[in-house]
């Protein structure tokens, strides 16, 4: 469960940083603490259904979005899965 945990962190973080908004602009957004966004994007905490459907809304994306492995990674990220499935199918 904590590797989703810093899948979905990872995309929060993306997707923050492609609308320009600093880890503070979205807590004010959606009313939440700036140590908590920090903490999902880091993946050290689940985050609620409900959360999830805030954050999504206030980065202008969908729940599916911010959960699908089809949107764009990062090289390191894009490596680090294939790596992942080279192992698990050995």
């Amino acid at each position: 469960m904590k590797n989703i945990n810093k899948y979905v962190g990872r995309k929060i973080r993306l997707r923050r940083k492609e609308l320009g908004f600093s880890g503070v602009q979205l807590a004010n957004i959606i009313g939440m603490s700036q140590q908590q966004i920090s903490r999902y994007e880091r993946g050290e905490c689940s985050i609620t259904l409900e959360g999830l459907f805030i954050l999504a809304k206030a980065l202008d994306t969908t729940i599916n979005q911010l959960l699908s492995e089809e949107l764009s990674l990062d090289k390191d990220s894009l490596l680090e899965q294939k790596i992942n499935n080279e192992i698990f199918f050995i």
